[in-house]
């Protein structure tokens, strides 16, 4: 059973990198960044930070599948994944002038970071066991163990 919801777990991070890997195809296709976020950048200065932002969503889309498979990794991982994730949620939810279309964008961040919660709950380092009880090894006067 523990098998299994840490396959569960390693399933979530692998899902939430997959997501953060898809807009890296902008880099390569510029003229899909309608398509992606539903606006079109203003100029070409605008859409190189969109490219930009699209090299660092796939980074950290890397470093989750990376997580998925390294404990070491995910503590840090997870880290920048909240803060990158929160902070875009907040700008887009505080900004009076932000383009609509971004809310889904923002909400589908919203889903990551329970996703990502979720595994993180499932995946933890597992505890170490209880030390074992006083009667634990006990033995009975013929050298048979006690119950």
């Amino acid at each position: 059973m523990r098998s299994f919801t840490r396959g569960i777990g390693m399933a979530l991070f692998g899902v939430v990198g997959m997501l953060n890997l898809a807009p890296g195809l902008i880099v390569l296709m510029p003229s899909k960044l309608a398509g992606v976020y539903g606006v079109v950048a203003a100029d070409a200065t605008s859409t190189l930070l969109l490219r930009h932002r699209a090299v660092m969503l796939a980074l950290l889309g890397a470093a989750l599948l990376a997580a998925a498979f390294l404990p070491s990794l995910r503590i840090p991982v997870l880290a920048a994944a909240t803060v990158g994730k929160v902070s875009f949620i907040l700008l887009v939810f505080t900004s009076s002038d932000a383009h609509p279309n971004l809310t889904p964008v923002a909400l589908a961040d919203v889903a990551a970071l329970v996703a990502l919660a979720v595994a993180a709950v499932i995946i933890r380092h597992p505890r170490r066991p209880a030390p074992p009880s006083d009667r634990a090894g006990a033995r009975e006067s013929d050298g048979r163990l006690l119950p």
